[in-house]
């Protein structure tokens, strides 16, 4: 056994086991606050909802919000959140969460943990009373560059950034994080990085909390003045590898069957996908076929399609006696005039099933018109 030589590193210390203790305490602390203050505010939303005062249930779930962002954030100040990536459907996900932008530029699927991004993406508005704007860029690997920043009142952009703040795909999500914007009365403002520690003269953990979800996406929340804006690198994705999310909670009570009798055409060549679909609509009562080969000429009461089937699933249809069609798509469809209604996939199978109901109804009252 050769000697240890005088150059040889020494081990690094065992880190010190206390010196996160107080974040511990407080993360104790609080999480038995939210636990002891819940259950009364749950009751008190619950029993004002019943005797209509909604003014008084929307304060408690506001309460109730706050206290779990609040414990969130003292939560991860120990343990910081871990990512889950995954094929997420991006055009599903700007629309529930109101971001503005450009359909054409933003690709179907990208590779990030889309719960974590929901809840910033909600926080930030949440906190900033506006809704957010979406850039994308291609980086020099192949990656994706998602810049999102709030907008002001009109829908522009709420800031006079230089277009090469969207970033390159280099370990800082922003560059140059001084940039000067102009803030109110031809004041300059600077940004900063948000805290992502409960130390702040004003608590607000919504936004702590969404400073540290970002930061474990491996990015930064900045802000100046009321503006706030990130960047996430993501890799783009292959629907093949993509799992929709179940269609039903176990607090969701199934649908009112509305589709007895009546034969949905599925046209959706993504398995997992056509699995979905098929829960949501057999939940309402509907027969699923997937080959419009198989209607023997009848004509189906729905016809729900991916872009990639416009054709066949409409091949079946005469000129003068179309059913109503759902594309239900991965992308912004070339021709959109061409269907009764677009959603973007993983569409909510509320809005899928609300879809269906409006679609079935006025194809039923054409075609009685058809026989009078």
């Amino acid at each position: 056994m050769r000697p240890a030589a005088v150059s040889d590193p020494a081990p690094d210390p065992d880190p010190d086991p206390g010196a996160d203790a107080p974040l511990r305490a407080r993360a104790s602390i609080l999480a038995r606050l939210n636990h002891d203050l819940r259950t009364p505010l749950a009751q008190i939303a619950a029993r004002a909802r019943g005797a209509g005062l909604d003014d008084i249930v929307a304060l408690a779930q506001r309460q109730l919000a706050w206290l779990g962002d609040l414990c969130a954030c003292a939560r991860y100040e120990v343990t910081p959140p871990e990512l889950a990536p995954a094929p997420a459907y991006l055009h599903a996900l700007m629309q529930a969460y109101g971001v503005r932008h450009d359909p054409q530029s933003l690709p179907g699927l990208a590779l990030l943990d889309a719960r974590l991004l929901a809840q910033v993406l909600e926080r930030v508005a949440l906190h900033a009373g506006v809704p957010l704007a979406l850039e994308v860029e291609a980086a020099g690997d192949g990656a994706l560059v998602l810049a999102f920043r709030t907008c002001n009142g009109a829908g522009s952009d709420s800031e006079t950034v230089a277009h090469d703040d969207v970033a390159d795909s280099g370990a800082r999500a922003h560059r140059g994080s001084g940039t000067v914007i102009a803030g109110g009365a031809g004041q300059a403002v600077m940004w900063a990085d948000v805290s992502t520690t409960l130390e702040r003269d004003d608590i607000a953990p919504g936004l702590v909390l969404a400073a540290q979800l970002v930061r474990a996406m491996g990015s930064c929340l900045q802000q100046a003045g009321a503006a706030l804006r990130f960047v996430i690198i993501a890799a783009p994705a292959d629907e093949e590898l993509a799992m929709p999310t179940p269609p039903f909670s176990a607090r969701d009570e199934p649908p009112l069957p509305f589709g007895d009798g009546l034969t949905v055409l599925l046209c959706e060549p993504h398995d997992a996908m056509r699995d979905y679909l098929t829960e949501v609509f057999d939940s309402a009562g509907f027969t699923l076929c997937y080959d419009a080969a198989e209607l023997n000429g009848a004509l189906p009461a729905l016809v729900v399609c991916a872009d990639a089937d416009v054709d066949d699933a409409s091949a079946h249809a005469h000129s003068h006696e179309r059913a109503p069609r759902l594309l239900h798509a991965l992308l912004p469809p070339a021709r959109p005039q061409a269907f009764d209604v677009v959603l973007f996939k993983p569409a909510p199978a509320q809005q899928l099933l609300d879809a269906a109901r409006r679609l079935v109804a006025r194809g039923m009252a054409t075609a009685a018109g058809d026989r009078r």
